[in-house]
């Protein structure tokens, strides 16, 4: 608990930072170059919350997986993150920095479900129609889910909305499997 409190802080410091010097579009792209690289390296994960391993080699790291394509006030905050051997707050310092930047850009985001690929318009106007519902931009991914057999299942923050054949056969499955006649003791 103390480290999301942690991480929270530092996002909120970086946010502070940014904003002032005019930089957050620039950091939110890094931030979220970071946090993808942690989510498909379990290695950058690992090495992050390693107390074994030196600050200068996380330092490194960082500066290679950066390489110049980042603002320099997002390495030198993450180098800062790490000098005050705070490094293993880093993944939840990104993912709170992205709520951040989301909350205060009105962005939300969408996920949206279907069993087979879906025509670009219908996709622009289930996120119109989630634009319109939510009174904020969406960013909408897609992911196609064959078990779905029909129809869609679409999750906005914490919400889902859930209308697809597998859905329904399993209601239907429900709703025979519970028999009146028999006592249930």
């Amino acid at each position: 608990m103390a480290d999301i409190r942690v991480a929270h802080r530092y996002a909120a410091s970086l946010m502070r930072l940014a904003t002032e010097q005019n930089k957050l579009e620039a950091v939110y792209r890094d931030m979220e170059h970071l946090g993808l690289a942690i989510t498909n390296s379990r290695e950058l994960l690992v090495m992050f919350r390693s107390p074994v391993t030196r600050p200068e080699s996380k330092i490194g790291v960082v500066d290679a997986l950066f390489s110049g394509q980042s603002d320099p006030l997002t390495s030198a905050f993450v180098r800062l993150v790490i000098k005050k051997r705070r490094e293993s707050v880093i993944p939840g310092m990104v993912q709170s920095f992205s709520q951040m930047y989301r909350a205060q850009k009105g962005i939300v985001r969408a996920r949206l479900e279907t069993a087979v690929q879906w025509p670009q318009g219908l996709v622009s106007d289930i996120s119109a129609i989630v634009a319109q519902q939510t009174g904020k931009s969406v960013e909408l991914s897609t992911s196609i889910n064959p078990s779905l057999m029909a129809g869609f299942v679409i999750q906005v923050e914490d919400r889902r909305y859930e209308r697809s054949i597998a859905r329904s056969l399993q209601e239907i499955k429900q709703l025979f499997s519970d028999n009146p006649y028999i006592k249930k003791y």
